[in-house]
């Protein structure tokens, strides 16, 4: 069974360091302290959770031994385990902006950030991640990257957040673009694509088993919205473009210029953020999944 809510204390390794004003927009910069070891490892275990629930990881899900016959020999099913075990594995592409592991534990990232700092709700039933199937293992994930709840004194809005990663040195990085592009594209096309998203996060919660008054009101709110006008809809919906940033003059400086030219058409809800991470992203999202992978 999926925990599709985690009850926790704020995890002290994220840190807001800097909030500021870019082109009229609001920009906040945080930083995961990687010399908050605690910390650190909370993080960590928390993504490492995130894959080990994953469908695609979860033993009564794929591990035959669940479901074999009695005759069967142990050898024979440890043998198979194993081998389902490889073919759940993602394939590590050779370019590492392309892999998969790094778009899923970075976007699990950004919605810890949002989880923690400003009370985002995420549901595992309606991760997209969490839910993929075997012959998808491989494949980027598709839609908004991060789509979820926030709710503030009974009001609430359908987050979309779209997640970059970049460990370039030059400042505006390249990854800026991509981030504006996607977020745009929500802005421009809410009818379809936004209300695609609505729907899917529909189906994912509806069967939760453990019910509650504010998983009813999600539901009601949610399902208000794909019926509403364009414009009420547009009024429900907050942005959080957020940029993963591996470099040292963004958090020792407090250097939020990736944002400098950061352009959206519309007049929208959004909170634009960086997050300083002085890791490689790429060694920290295949060790994290490594991990995750052979403790389960």
């Amino acid at each position: 069974m999926i925990n599709h809510i985690y009850e926790r204390d704020e995890m002290a390794a994220i840190k807001e360091l800097l909030s500021t004003n870019s082109n009229g927009l609001s920009v906040k910069l945080f930083e995961y302290d990687i010399n908050d070891e605690q910390g650190l490892n909370d993080v960590r275990q928390y993504l490492i959770d995130k894959i080990q629930s994953s469908k695609v990881h979860r033993k009564e899900e794929f591990d035959v031994s669940y479901y074999a016959s009695k005759n069967q020999n142990q050898e024979f099913l440890d043998k198979l385990n194993s081998r389902i075990a490889s073919i759940n594995t993602p394939i590590k592409s050779k370019i590492p902006q392309f892999d998969v592991r790094r778009e899923r534990v970075t976007e699990w990232m950004a919605q810890l950030l949002l989880e923690e700092k400003y009370n985002c709700v995420f549901h595992d039933e309606a991760d997209k991640r969490m839910n993929i199937e075997p012959v998808a293992i491989d494949k980027h994930t598709p839609g908004v990257d991060v789509p979820g709840i926030k709710i503030v004194n009974d009001k609430m809005k359908f987050v979309i957040c779209e997640v970059k990663a970049s460990e370039e040195k030059k400042i505006p990085c390249s990854s800026v673009q991509a981030l504006q592009d996607d977020i745009q594209k929500s802005i421009d096309n809410t009818e379809n694509r936004v209300s695609k998203e609505i729907l899917q996060y529909i189906h994912g919660i509806r069967n939760i088993k453990m019910q509650s008054d504010e998983l009813q009101k999600i539901l009601d709110f949610l399902r208000e919205l794909l019926i509403d006008s364009d414009s009420a809809l547009f009024e429900s919906l907050l942005f959080f473009p957020i940029l993963i940033r591996n470099n040292k003059d963004v958090i020792e400086n407090k250097n939020v210029d990736d944002f400098n030219n950061f352009i959206v058409k519309g007049t929208v809800d959004i909170e634009n953020i960086i997050l300083g991470f002085d890791k490689s992203i790429n060694e920290f999202s295949n060790d994290v999944y490594s991990e995750a992978i052979v403790n389960e």
